[in-house]
């Protein structure tokens, strides 16, 4: 009986074999780069928004090492933002006169990349390009300012006088 179910599967020519066609490929490729090519701005505006994110906090933690310090070691700290350079710094000012001099730590500003851009707030700018953390832990100026990007993902960065804490929204 094995004999002949063998003989009427070879007679029959039907045979099963497993995989894709050529054509089934191509159709699968066409569509995912169709995909692709719908996703990819998107998900590139998504990038650029973490990165803003990113060095957003980024300041903001400068920030907020420089107010602790100036606690911990009883003396003024202070950030410093330069047009220059595109970034903020900081100093200590271990003899409390707001100038850097000498033997002072200090922080060159870190560049932030050329694709933001950093503004003034309108409704809460900040008077000055410097501000001091006190050895209380207040700040000598309230004020915020808006970092965005060129797609208009934007964030807030504040910095409250009385308390010195420093906000990201």
């Amino acid at each position: 009986m094995n004999g002949k179910a063998i003989t009427h599967i070879e007679r029959s020519g039907a045979r099963h074999e497993s995989g894709f066609t050529l054509t089934e490929l191509m159709v699968v490729i066409v569509i995912f780069g169709i995909v692709s090519a719908v996703a990819l701005p998107g998900f590139t505006k998504f990038l650029r928004s973490i990165d803003l994110n990113g060095q957003v906090q980024r300041v903001a933690t400068t920030l907020r090492v420089a107010r602790q310090r100036a606690i911990t070691e009883n003396n003024n700290y202070v950030i410093y933002w330069s047009d220059t350079d595109h970034g903020w710094g900081w100093w200590d000012d271990d003899d409390n006169d707001g100038v850097k001099d000498g033997p002072e730590k200090y922080a060159a500003p870190e560049p932030l990349p050329d694709w933001m851009t950093v503004t003034n707030s309108s409704t809460n700018p900040f008077p000055a390009d410097s501000l001091s953390f006190l050895p209380n832990g207040s700040a000598t100026v309230s004020g915020s300012v808006i970092i965005s990007n060129p797609e208009g993902f934007s964030r807030s960065l504040s910095v409250v006088r009385p308390t010195g804490m420093v906000t990201v929204q």
